[in-house]
């Protein structure tokens, strides 16, 4: 797929930007979970605002001009992608002043200037301030697309200056659909846990898919069943998690069973469920969560992952939580 295509299931947001594009404001803040097409659906519209003959090609890039030519092969002179260098953690204050600088060029084409800020998250505190001045005094025909996936990590004064599109996970049968026909010699069961474990996104679970993670997934759930008979302790486990290129993956594991477990306490037949079990469970998902946070922070992973598998192992054999996932001391606890 060219990048700037879309994908069936954002057809319909791509429709709705459509009939907005003879109106355009100056930013834009577009979001939507990792592996939706997110950027292919930015670039396309970028491709578009640029195109001087989008008007008569109902509100689509042409594709033919000199413009569409040059953003094809990023050579465009008025679209400027900005995103986090990869040696570093955020993008900071420099990057910004040298995009505020390029908007502030008189654009080449006679048309638009684009720019796109991707992981605007990534924005540390004096970068922010920089791109809120321009937002509030922006250049004629500049357009700002700034994209994300946490829209909640975002400053109140970036969101209010942006006019917010949210680009919507597909119904599992279209996304279910749609990774059937990149994978058709693939059962059905084992599709569909991809998209659980990639929480419905179909690029994300093809990857996991091409990636071999299923594997990893197996491997996952044969150390939980050593666990419990006893064939392995805790610290085997997690020392095994730890050897994976990404051991943080274990917490969307353990999310995932917890989901299948409330679900099966809630609506199994023939079994009434158990509020003290259910509420147990809810618990074990939030602790999943914080330990999450946790690891992406300056945390001992060891201890994080030990813990986390011994209150599995209390939520298996029903006894009492003793949670850790408090605790923010430093030496001999989690962080």
């Amino acid at each position: 797929m060219s990048r700037c295509e879309i994908y069936p299931w954002l057809q319909p947001a791509w429709q709705r930007w459509q009939a907005l594009s003879s109106r355009l404001g100056h930013a834009y803040l577009i979001s939507a979970l990792p592996g939706i097409g997110m950027e292919p659906w930015i670039r396309n519209l970028a491709k578009t605002a640029l195109c001087p003959n989008s008007a008569t090609h109902a509100q689509t890039a042409c594709g033919q001009c000199s413009s569409c030519h040059l953003f094809d092969t990023d050579q465009h002179p008025d679209f400027y992608h900005l995103h986090r260098l990869p040696d570093k953690k955020e993008i900071g204050v420099d990057q910004i002043r040298e995009f505020i600088y390029r908007q502030q060029e008189t654009a080449h084409q006679g048309g638009y200037k684009v720019a796109w800020i991707e992981g605007v998250e990534n924005l540390n505190l004096s970068a922010f301030n920089a791109l809120l001045k321009t937002l509030e005094e922006p250049g004629e025909r500049s357009l700002f697309l700034l994209s994300c996936h946490q829209v909640a990590d975002l400053p109140a004064t970036i969101k209010s200056r942006c006019q917010q599109v949210h680009l919507p996970t597909p119904p599992l049968e279209v996304a279910n659909q749609w990774l059937s026909e990149q994978c058709p010699q693939m059962d059905q069961a084992l599709l569909k846990r991809a998209l659980r474990m990639n929480w419905g996104a179909p690029l994300s679970a093809l990857q996991w898919i091409n990636d071999g993670k299923f594997d990893e997934d197996r491997q996952w759930n044969d150390a939980l069943k050593q666990l419990q008979s006893g064939k392995k302790n805790v610290v085997q486990v997690c020392a095994q998690w730890l050897k994976w290129p990404q051991p943080e993956q274990v917490f969307d594991y353990f999310y995932q069973w917890t989901v299948g477990f409330v679900r099966h306490q809630v609506y199994a037949r023939n079994t009434p469920w158990q509020a003290d079990t259910l509420q147990a469970a809810l618990k074990f998902q939030q602790n999943v969560l914080t330990a999450k946070s946790f690891w992406s922070r300056n945390a001992n992973k060891e201890l994080v992952l030990e813990n986390l598998c011994l209150q599995w192992l209390a939520l298996q054999r029903g006894e009492q939580d003793n949670s850790v996932f408090h605790s923010r001391f430093n030496r001999g606890q989690l962080i």
